[in-house]
């Protein structure tokens, strides 16, 4: 298994991504889509590569504009600009002779989000999308601007005007296409409430998986959590790309 760093170009900018690919010629990929403070970094993320290398599947982290080590602002971040790079990222893999063997999707929070958003425009290039797995995603913006709100200052340092600008979004409506989908969230979610997993539950197509973490919190801190997820989500992955 190795990892390479890959520069992906996107509306004048470039985004940091890493790609890692298992002992396995011509394997389909899973794309990873980061929360909206979060980074390729996440410890999630870094599990969830391990993991589908394992199964044969490569595995793209990718560093959304103004993170991490990606070019760009931060506080011109949109649920479409973000969407813009997770296409951008899949047609560099593209390029590189890879996704068209089975594509699939991981989004945490605001990186769900994107994954939902994406997934048509996605199957108009023609990606052979196979499936996703949605952590805590919001299917609108309206609990992380009022989780702002509520606080009355900024939120983990970010101007409250960014929230009320830039978090509009309502992907309700476009979920119809999305199959192969297992939803997970936490029922005590303080920033995306966990209406929002039954909406793209009740929005998207089958076959699809909906698990509540009783008593778990956005960032699925509680370790039991964790530790039921991660074989889940990688399972749920192998399933969609391998089987299907």
């Amino acid at each position: 298994m190795t990892e390479t760093t890959l520069t992906i170009p996107v509306s004048g900018i470039h985004l940091k991504a890493v790609l890692h690919m298992p002992d396995t010629e011509n394997p389909p990929v899973v794309i990873g889509s980061h929360g909206l403070l979060s980074t390729k970094e996440s410890g999630k993320q870094l599990v969830l590569a391990r993991r589908c290398n394992d199964f044969g599947a490569a595995y793209l982290r990718l560093d959304h504009r103004g993170c991490g080590e990606s070019e760009g602002r931060f506080l011109d971040t949109t649920l479409a600009t973000r969407v813009e790079d997770l296409l951008a990222a899949a047609e560099v893999l593209r390029d590189m002779g890879l996704a068209d063997n089975g594509l699939a999707l991981f989004g945490s929070s605001m990186g769900g989000a994107t994954c939902l958003a994406a997934w048509s425009p996605l199957t108009d290039r023609g990606f052979p999308l196979k499936g996703m797995v949605s952590l805590a995603a919001p299917v609108n913006g309206t609990g992380i601007t009022e989780a702002a709100i509520s606080a009355q200052q900024e939120l983990h340092d970010v101007p409250l005007s960014y929230y009320k600008k830039n978090m509009g979004f309502d992907i309700t409506e476009g979920l119809a296409g999305i199959h192969h989908i297992l939803v997970v969230h936490g029922d005590s979610d303080e920033i995306v409430p966990v209406d929002n997993a039954h909406k793209i539950m009740a929005g998207a197509g089958s076959p699809k998986e909906l698990i509540i973490n009783p008593g778990g919190d956005h960032r699925m801190s509680d370790a039991d959590h964790q530790a039921r997820f991660f074989p889940r989500a990688s399972a749920w992955l192998k399933a969609a790309l391998l089987d299907t």
